[in-house]
């Protein structure tokens, strides 16, 4: 052919002649029947000088003869023991001069595979993982029953057998002891002495018995006795002895300006009733918190069973495909690499189920913190009271609405700030009542009795009766005390003021934030959801594609692998979402085993998604 100025053309001629090689290479060339890990490692022309030193010069498989592996004759495949004649060194030859001769020879565009040997067919054996010993250890407390475990049976065991919330719930006893120390400064105190003088200049006995009480009301006290003195008193100590039936005494103290309305004895009982009541909000907020730890704990021991049973069927596929390969290889019609590449994919998926199983393991016993039998002790829920996390359910502002006006309602935050303020008012009139002066009225007074009272024993008679009215008055002059402390309690108050204010914002924040990652959570499981779908529909095709020969062993793991992924992530997000939705329930105080929330809109999924 020539070109359009008259040039001959041989571009055509190349073309035929180069295409003519490529298809007489194809036919020639084979793929060997099957490589086997060798015992030690092969050297590769050792003496070749032109290799970079950045080259591996070994190699760590061996090929099957090439007359044994093509061998259709029984003798060349039959299972007899006899060991496989020796690898011959593979040495390096001088590159030859000119051109490569090409087989003339007509063959076949598309032939089988020579079949190996028996021997070839020998590889290692992937073996299961064996079963958990930490399943065996003694002294456990396995729950294997078959009914699914709720999460209000969980959230139920933590109100009953949780020992820290037990252990909060002492608050109680705690503020009714100190109460009851409180009540202490209004009981009645009983005195009594006695007292003999003899032998001596003045031989004489005395007896005193005495009742004093502090009242609740007005700052009141009162008190009264009975004394005796016989015998003979010097003059000096003559108001010492009394008739013969003794002598009686009574008084009682008014306070007319400081501790009237108030003192201390009255603002620490006050104070102490206030911290009965306080008690509770503290019981109500370990409580939520505990039950969110138990509400996250079960859905992450939830999860933890799909991704096991995500593991076992992504094992299955590889398990399932190896006895396909393996009669495949034993046509011919595959190269055994493509069943040693699908073997070291079912160890790594074996890697994967143990891993799992840890997993599950470990959330089973965190989980058992909350889940306990009748007694209290920790059970360890086995796979058989699992089931699939539920399908989320789509948020709405209603819900938001009614959770936040529960929680601005309901918080303990709020009931523990407004007790601790009325604490603090307590304390500030006390101290307000403390700059006033101390002026009290006292009214006393005493009666003998019995024989020797007469007024004719003169002077020195025993006929006394004495009525005695007293007005004390009591001022320091710069009463920094009393100033201090009231000084102290206002600025307390105002302390209490700003954390109300932010206690109100801070809980609006927690709900919006809650409801914000519940609203994300159900969106982002669509996502997941749509990917695990088209995950599926790829690997899908692409075992299909196998099938027919058109694919291989590593697009088909590739694509197996993306599609367990998908479906760990799917279940990781609906885990988010039920995790959320126990957040938003905590942060509106409506999380309990009474209380279903979402889950009673739930759908679950009766069994995994279709391969």
């Amino acid at each position: 052919m020539t070109s359009r100025t008259g040039v001959p053309s041989f571009t055509p001629i190349l073309t035929a002649a180069a295409l003519v090689l490529l298809l007489t290479t194809a036919v020639v060339a084979k793929e060997p029947g099957r490589f086997v890990p060798a015992s030690r490692p092969t050297p590769l022309a050792p003496d070749r000088g032109d290799l970079p030193p950045t080259v591996i010069t070994q190699s760590f498989l061996d090929l099957v003869d090439a007359v044994e592996a093509s061998d259709p004759s029984p003798e060349g495949r039959s299972g007899d023991d006899t060991p496989p004649p020796p690898r011959a060194e593979v040495r390096s030859q001088p590159d030859p001069v000119g051109p490569s001769p090409v087989s003339k020879g007509p063959q076949r565009q598309s032939e089988l595979l020579p079949a190996p040997s028996p021997k070839a067919n020998a590889g290692i054996t992937v073996a299961p993982p064996r079963p958990s010993a930490a399943l065996e250890l003694p002294d456990l407390a396995l729950d294997d029953r078959d009914e699914p475990l709720t999460l209000q049976e969980v959230l139920q065991s933590v109100l009953i057998h949780y020992p820290l919330l037990q252990a909060v719930e002492r608050e109680r006893g705690i503020a009714s002891g100190k109460l009851t120390t409180a009540m202490g400064a209004f009981d009645t105190n009983v005195n009594m002495a006695g007292n003999a003088l003899a032998p001596g200049t003045y031989e004489n006995y005395r007896s005193d018995f005495g009742l004093s009480q502090q009242f609740m009301t007005g700052g009141i006290s009162a008190f009264g006795g009975f004394r005796t003195g016989y015998g003979d008193f010097p003059t000096y100590n003559l108001a010492q002895k009394t008739a013969n039936a003794g002598e009686w005494r009574g008084g009682i103290t008014l306070p007319f300006a400081k501790n009237r309305d108030i003192d201390r004895p009255r603002a620490a009982r006050a104070q102490a009733e206030l911290d009965v009541a306080l008690a509770e909000p503290v019981i109500e907020r370990g409580r939520l918190d505990w039950m969110r730890a138990a509400a996250r704990s079960y859905w992450a021991w939830q999860g933890s069973g799909e991704r096991f049973g995500a593991g076992e069927r992504l094992l299955d596929l590889a398990v399932r495909r190896d006895g396909e390969l393996e009669q495949k290889v034993a046509r011919g019609a595959t190269a055994n690499i493509e069943r040693i590449d699908n073997q070291q994919n079912i160890a790594l998926r074996n890697g994967l189920i143990v891993q799992a199983d840890r997993a599950m393991q470990q959330a089973a016993i965190d989980l058992s913190l909350y889940h306990r039998d009748p007694s209290g002790r920790p059970l360890l829920a086995r796979r058989s009271r699992m089931r699939q996390v539920p399908e989320p359910v789509q948020p709405t502002v209603v819900l938001y609405q009614d959770s936040l006006a529960r929680a601005l309602g309901s918080r303990p935050e709020f009931q523990r700030l407004s007790l601790q303020r009325e604490k603090l008012l307590v304390e500030r009139r006390l101290a307000a009542n403390q700059t006033l002066p101390n002026l009290d009225g006292q009214l006393t007074g005493n009666q003998d009795a019995g024989f020797g009272k007469s007024a004719l024993s003169g002077n020195d008679g025993l006929d006394r009766q004495v009525l005695q009215a007293s007005l004390i008055f009591q001022l320091p002059a710069q009463r920094r005390d009393a100033r201090g402390r009231l000084q102290t309690a206002e600025s307390q108050l105002m302390q209490i003021d700003r954390q109300l204010s932010f206690a109100e914002d801070q809980v609006r924040a927690e709900v919006q934030d809650a409801f914000s990652l519940l609203e994300r959570a159900y969106e982002f499981h669509k996502q997941a959801r749509t990917r695990l779908e088209l995950a599926r529909l790829v690997a899908g095709a692409e075992r299909e594609q196998l099938r027919l020969g058109r694919s291989d062993v590593l697009r088909v793991t590739l694509r197996e692998q993306a599609k367990f992924d998908a479906e760990i992530f799917e279940i990781s997000a609906r885990q988010e979402f039920w995790r959320a939705e126990s957040d938003l329930r905590a942060a509106d105080t409506s999380l309990g085993p009474e209380s279903p929330g979402l889950l009673r809109e739930m759908t679950v999924r009766q069994g995994p998604l279709d391969e």
